[in-house]
């Protein structure tokens, strides 16, 4: 009787040991720390012409996307490159709840994190995007909206156009001038001169673009969202001012020549 007794318990024992064994390999932590409670989950889609982003505002239908996702078995790889990216690419963004944000990028198996770490990710996010009621759907021509856009664009140390946006045309103010006074690694000063007889109103935007083969491409930012303070600035009639711009969200920048744009007006400088 204790033999078979001992035999039940060993047998009991195998089968928690493979049940526990096969939940950890099929299961994972990519969207730990997510707070579908306090935010919403977002899925963006690239074609290779632009960008779709849609919603989803529900806390119990974004947990149990995250708990189907979290179910997908994932290898962490040991590299990827841009030649294992094909189209359609698939994103989501959620909040974590302490300012912090989760980014993701997929594309062709390949689950890419923000701080560029890569697992294989074998989903069907044609079929999750059908599945569920996304709603608040927007158009984006530029792919610096994609999450985790700078990792695809930037290749090493030089960029990569098939990852980069053509710049839009710049319409600047009537007789308002930007002068640079200089360009570092963290920081750009400029003067700006109001030559009109009434007030111009600006703010703390702007953006950066990087001249490759004779075109000026959007440079994405890196790592997390970034957003800026939503506040009016004000240049006098016939007076010249300074401004600051901090460079920190666009990080480490390639040798090129770029151009900082911030309401019609821009400067450029060339980093060796």
């Amino acid at each position: 009787m204790r033999a078979q007794l001992k035999i039940f318990l060993v047998i009991l024992l195998s089968a928690v040991v493979l049940f526990t064994v096969a939940c950890s390999a099929t299961s994972n932590e990519l969207m730990e720390g997510a707070s579908p409670s306090t935010s919403a989950l977002a899925l963006f889609r690239f074609d290779g012409e632009v960008v779709t982003r849609e919603f989803i505002f529900d806390a119990s239908t974004t947990q149990q996307i995250l708990d189907e996702l979290s179910s997908v078995r994932a290898t962490e790889l040991e590299s990827w490159s841009l030649d294992d990216i094909t189209l359609p690419m698939f994103g989501f963004w959620i909040d974590t709840g302490t300012g912090a944000s989760i980014n993701v990028a997929w594309s062709n198996g390949h689950w890419i994190t923000q701080d560029g770490r890569a697992y294989s990710f074998d989903f069907d996010f044609e079929q999750l995007q059908q599945d569920y009621d996304w709603t608040s759907r927007d158009t984006f021509s530029s792919f610096a909206l994609f999450p985790n856009a700078r990792l695809f664009a930037q290749n090493d140390n030089d960029w990569d156009s098939r990852f980069l946006t053509p710049a839009p045309p710049i319409v600047a103010p009537d007789g308002i001038s930007m002068h640079l006074n200089s360009w570092g690694s963290d920081t750009v000063s400029v003067d700006i001169t109001n030559s009109n007889d009434v007030e111009w109103m600006y703010g703390q935007g702007y953006v950066l673009h990087v001249l490759l083969d004779g075109r000026w491409y959007e440079v994405p930012t890196a790592g997390e969202s970034w957003a800026f303070t939503d506040e009016g600035l004000i240049v006098r009639p016939d007076e010249t001012i300074e401004h600051i711009y901090h460079l920190q969200m666009y990080g480490d920048l390639p040798a090129g020549t770029y151009r900082l744009v911030g309401y019609g007006l821009y400067v450029e400088h060339t980093i060796s």
